[in-house]
C-alpha cells in the first residue's frame, strides 16, 4: 500500500514537472522568440524531431507506392530527393549543434532541399488541373541535379512509374500535391526562421 502511494506521488510529481517545463518553454518563446528558437537549435533533440518528420514523409511515400499502389510520377521522385536531403540536415546539425560552420552547411542544405521540393510540388499541382493521360508532360526519364543517375542507382526510390496528376487521393480535401506544397513551405519558412534567430543571437553576442 505504501509503495503504491509513493509510486502515485512520483507520477504526479513527474507530470507536474513536465507541465512546468512546457509552460516555461512557451513563456520563453513568447517573451524572446528568436533567442528561444536559437537555444532550441543547440539541442540534438530538436534535430531528432526534424529527422523524425522527414523519415515519416519517406515512409509515407513508400506506403503510397507499395501499399496503396499509387505509382510515383517524375515530380514525385524529385520530391523524394528533397525529403532525403531534408533527412541529411538534422544528421549534419547533430554533429555539433553549437558550431557555426556546421550550422551554415546545414542551413544551406535545408534551404536548397525545401526550395527544390516546393518547386517540384508546385509543378505537380499544375498537373492536376490539366491532366491528360494521352498528352502527359511527365517524363519517365527524370533529370536530377548535376545529372546524377539516381533512377539507375536506386530505381525503387527514384524511378517514376506513374503519370503526374493521375491519382485521386485526398486527405482533408487536399490532394497530394497540395499537401506537399504545404509541407515544403513549412520546411522553408522554418529554415528562414532558424537562420534569422541564429544571426540575431550572433549579432547580440558580438555587440555585448
Amino acid at each position: 500500500m505504501f509503495r503504491t502511494k509513493t509510486h502515485s506521488r512520483e507520477q504526479e510529481t513527474t507530470s507536474l514537472t513536465t507541465e512546468n517545463q512546457g509552460f516555461r518553454a512557451l513563456t520563453a518563446l513568447r517573451q524572446e522568440p528568436l533567442k528561444t528558437i536559437d537555444y532550441w537549435q543547440q539541442s540534438r533533440v530538436t534535430w531528432l524531431i526534424m529527422l523524425a518528420t522527414a523519415l515519416f514523409l519517406g515512409v509515407c511515400s513508400w506506403g503510397f507506392q507499395y501499399i496503396m499502389h499509387l505509382n510515383p510520377c517524375e515530380r514525385c521522385v524529385y520530391q523524394r530527393l528533397a525529403v532525403l536531403l531534408l533527412m541529411l540536415v538534422p544528421l549534419i546539425m547533430m554533429l555539433a549543434p553549437k558550431n557555426p560552420g556546421i550550422r551554415i552547411i546545414g542551413y544551406a542544405l535545408w534551404l536548397v532541399a525545401a526550395a527544390y521540393g516546393l518547386d517540384s510540388a508546385i509543378d505537380q499541382l499544375a498537373s492536376y488541373g490539366e491532366f491528360d493521360p494521352f498528352g502527359a508532360v511527365c517524363s519517365m526519364r527524370p533529370t536530377f541535379p548535376f545529372d546524377l543517375p539516381l533512377a539507375q542507382w536506386w530505381p525503387a526510390m527514384f524511378m517514376p512509374t506513374g503519370l503526374c496528376g493521375s491519382d485521386n487521393w485526398s486527405f482533408l480535401s487536399l490532394n497530394m500535391a497540395q499537401w506537399m506544397v504545404t509541407i515544403f513551405s513549412i520546411y522553408l519558412i522554418s529554415a528562414v526562421v532558424c537562420m534569422v534567430s541564429s544571426l540575431y543571437c550572433a549579432l547580440i553576442r558580438r555587440t555585448s
